[in-house]
């Protein structure tokens, strides 16, 4: 049985949704960003935001004080410290490359998995045990890496 943190956006909800059910139905305990039974805190998906950055208007350091943005990145910041894998489901954003680095760095075992969008190049995602191509790959490589 493995902790496991998946990371991912919040545009790819229903994959991650589908991802943790199933890892839960082979006995391991995840964290699902999507499932406020996993969170500590209310759910916050960037389009619930009001307003979006703009350097005109905004200064970075002010725009990211609020409090429910830094306890939404201090409860991922938990829940990787928590876990042993860190699964980065493509496709995703940048806040999601930083959870699952974040993961790397503290020498989780990660894995990749799926297809980035057209045009899109993070070869960073080299850093990882595995990349699958297909999510029902991932399912498979955890049994035979567990």
């Amino acid at each position: 049985m493995k902790k496991i943190y998946i990371s991912s956006s919040w545009k790819n909800r229903t994959a991650v949704r589908a991802m943790a059910d199933r890892l839960r139905k082979e006995g391991h305990r995840v964290y699902d960003f999507t499932d406020p039974t996993t969170r500590k805190i209310p759910e916050m998906p960037p389009e619930e935001w009001p307003e979006k950055f703009d350097p005109s208007k905004h200064k970075w350091s002010e725009f990211t004080r609020h409090s429910k943005i830094y306890a939404a990145v201090m409860n991922n910041q938990e829940a990787i410290r928590w876990c042993d894998l860190v699964i980065l489901l493509n496709p995703c954003g940048s806040d999601s490359h930083a959870d699952w680095a974040f993961g790397v760095g503290l020498g989780k075992q990660s894995v990749v998995v799926g297809q980035p969008r057209a045009g899109e190049q993070t070869f960073t995602q080299l850093w990882a045990d595995r990349i699958l191509d297909n999510p029902d790959d991932v399912y498979d490589w955890i049994r035979d890496n567990g």
